[in-house]
Order: C-alpha cells, then sequence, then structure tokens
C-alpha cells in the first residue's frame, strides 16, 4: 500500500482524518483496501493524482492534479438508506457552493453541473468487511483549468469563476457540504422534490431515460424518499432507480 503524503485532522462529526497520496490509481479502490487494514470510519483518501479514476457504470473520471479527488469510507448501519445518499451529498456540495458558483446544479443521481456541462460527480460503493457494511463516498472536482475541460461536456471551477484556486481550500468547503449532506440524510419528513427543484436542474423538465440499448422521453416529477424519481410519459407515471438508468437532457 502507498504511503500517505501526510495525515490532516479535519474537525468534523463525521469525518475523522484526511490521508494524502501523491498518486494512487483509484480513491475508492484505495479506500477498500484501507478499510481492510482498519481504518477509521469517516477517513477521507486524498490522491493529489488520480490515475485510474472511475464513475457509474465503469466509465472514465478523468483526473489531475488540476482536479480533486477524494473518498470517504463510513461504517453504516444498512443498505436501507444508501439509495438517497448520492442525491444528499450533491445537495450538500451545491449549497455549500452556491457563493463561488450560483448556477451550480445537482444533476440526478449523482452529478454536479452548470448549465450543461459537468462541473463534478459522485460515485457510492458499498463493501462489507467483518460483518460491517462500509459505504465510500467518491467524489470528484474539476477545480482549475486542463486541456480536458477545454471544451465539451466538462468545465471547472476556473473556467466558470476566472480565478486559479487552492485544492486544499476546496477540499475544505467539500467537507462542510458533505457534513451538511450527513445531516440532511439524517433528517426525517422533507420535502426532498422542493429542494430539488430548487438546487436541481431535472425536475419539470423533458429527459430521455436510457435503459441498456433503449431510451425512452418523459418528465421528471418527483425525488421519492428513497432517492427514486417518478417520472411521466405517454402511458402514465412510473418510478425509476438511479442503478437502471441513466438520465440525459
Amino acid at each position: 500500500m502507498s504511503s500517505s503524503v501526510k495525515s490532516i485532522q479535519w474537525p468534523g462529526k463525521t469525518i475523522s482524518a484526511i490521508e494524502v497520496y501523491h498518486t494512487i490509481p483509484s480513491t475508492n479502490s484505495f479506500a477498500k483496501d484501507r478499510i481492510k487494514s482498519d481504518c477509521p470510519t469517516g477517513t477521507v483518501i486524498w490522491a493529489l493524482n488520480q490515475t485510474q479514476g472511475r464513475g457509474r457504470r465503469g466509465r472514465e473520471w478523468k483526473s489531475d492534479n488540476s482536479s480533486l479527488a477524494i473518498s470517504i469510507a463510513w461504517s453504516w448501519p444498512s443498505r436501507e438508506s444508501l439509495g438517497i445518499l448520492p442525491l444528499m451529498i450533491g445537495l450538500g456540495l451545491v449549497q455549500e457552493f452556491k457563493s463561488l458558483i450560483p448556477d451550480v446544479k445537482v444533476k440526478w443521481p449523482n452529478d454536479l453541473w452548470v448549465g450543461e456541462r459537468k462541473l463534478g460527480g459522485i460515485l457510492l460503493e458499498t463493501i462489507r468487511f467483518n460483518k460491517t457494511l462500509w459505504v465510500i463516498a467518491g467524489i470528484g472536482l474539476n477545480v482549475n483549468r486542463s486541456v480536458q475541460f477545454s471544451s465539451g461536456l466538462w468545465v471547472s471551477m476556473e473556467e466558470l469563476t476566472g480565478v486559479s484556486w487552492c485544492r486544499l481550500g476546496i477540499l475544505d468547503r467539500v467537507l462542510v457540504g458533505v457534513e451538511r449532506a450527513r445531516a440532511l440524510h439524517n433528517e426525517e419528513h422533507q420535502d426532498l422534490t422542493g429542494l430539488f427543484r430548487i438546487h436541481g436542474n431535472f425536475l419539470d423538465r423533458p429527459i430521455k431515460i436510457i435503459q441498456g440499448d433503449r431510451s425512452s422521453e418523459v418528465k421528471a416529477q418527483k425525488v421519492l424518499h428513497d432517492g427514486r424519481l417518478l417520472v411521466e410519459d405517454a402511458h402514465g407515471q412510473k418510478v425509476v432507480l438511479p442503478d437502471e438508468i441513466s438520465l440525459r437532457f
């Protein structure tokens, strides 16, 4: 296992420490190895360079020294409350970064978008070790300008604000957003649809859902308590799961 550059204490309720590494292939995969070597719950793995990052469905997640790539490992009581967690992390991050990037929004189920371009993403994975369920939340954020963000789908904070950002300062904001997300996640009887009408970009508009080699045009109407999305098409309403589909505009 790679040696950490340093370990940073962070005074949060759900974050215990930040382990900083120079270069590792994937922060999520590395976090799984750290769980097996008895890391405490709330450990953050921060890779200054990530060479084999991935997103949902095994897609490549491009990240270099202009990006922020972290994973957070938590022991977790059960799988029942996990479906909504990526959305809540997205919500916490959007609320934290609104002061810097007013137009940032959550795209269901796990992305941060500004307009029609992607600023960041969240990848949730689980592992069971010694009869304990662990959840690993990988977060990637495009911080400073890079050749790979110069056109197309991707956008960086520097491109949006005209400012080159210190990644350590952005990490601090990300962890504040994550703490906010965990607090929101624990609240009951929330109006999730209302929250995502304000902070999301996917409700009350035509969207395309892709399932395997099939696609259909629908209108997203409501976010259910477990993170599923209620949509409507010409045949009526139906509920879709994040693991089953991809969403396009």
